[in-house]
């Protein structure tokens, strides 16, 4: 008959997983187990940062090309008077004393879903409406399939309750935020919110003498927002001048 296993045997014995072994690989397991699943969720969390960084270079870049083919159609000259035609044509940048006319001078709206509307229904500062059908230069329609120089970019009309409370910047520079809705809007990670600064800026020939800004264009500084966390994720510059 076999003899009784006592405690000591069992921790001795060398045909199986001693005892000591077994709570040995349990600690390990304890300890390694929870840095693979922080290795799996970091690694998740940085693959997601970088498609959202990629996203966003792409609508940035996507909404300077498009502005370069809207600049042809002087849609975006029409919404932005007080930037182009007040600002943007003088020898040197002037600055209008209304704080508010500062600030809306300072900024590019890139659709009629900006204009700001004072209290009898008229564009608040002096904005154009663009026609929603494209006209060729001797005002006949043009008919046939859509052209991609009408397509929506920005919206600024923004859902009830969405005032992208994490975004650090003034009231007044907010209302001239939109959303993309782009493309590919549908398929991407976030809701990605768009700034387009314009800063007229005083250029010296080799001559000495000052260009005007109408001849090159206006300073523009695209910024692209992760709408939800608030960030900053990318900015360009680039001078954008429209067709006259």
């Amino acid at each position: 008959m076999r003899k009784g296993v006592t405690l000591s045997s069992f921790i001795s014995d060398e045909e199986g997983m001693s005892l000591v072994e077994l709570l040995g690989a349990m600690v390990i397991l304890s300890i390694v187990l929870p840095l693979f699943i922080g290795f799996i969720i970091t690694n998740a969390k940085m693959i997601e940062q970088n498609t959202i960084l990629t996203e966003a270079i792409a609508v940035r870049e996507e909404i300077r090309e498009w502005m370069g083919y809207r600049a042809q159609s002087q849609d975006i000259a029409d919404l932005n008077p007080i930037v182009l035609a007040n600002t943007g044509h003088q020898p040197r940048p002037i600055i209008p004393p209304n704080p508010e006319e500062a600030i809306r001078a300072s900024h590019l709206i890139l659709d009629k879903s900006g204009i700001v509307w004072d209290t009898s229904g008229q564009p608040k500062f002096d904005e154009k409406i663009p026609n929603d059908q494209l006209i060729d230069d001797d005002g006949k329609l043009i008919t046939g399939s859509d052209n991609r120089k009408r397509t929506q970019q920005v919206n600024y009309t923004m859902p009830a309750g969405f005032s992208l409370p994490k975004l650090n910047i003034s009231a007044d520079r907010k209302r001239y935020v939109g959303m993309y809705v782009g493309p590919d809007v549908t398929q991407q990670k976030v809701a990605y919110a768009v700034l387009v600064e314009a800063a007229p800026k005083q250029i010296m020939t080799k001559s000495g003498d000052i260009t005007e800004n109408n001849d090159v264009g206006i300073l523009v500084t695209l910024r692209i927002y992760n709408s939800e966390s608030g960030k900053e994720l990318t900015n360009t510059q680039f001078y954008w001048s429209a067709d006259y």
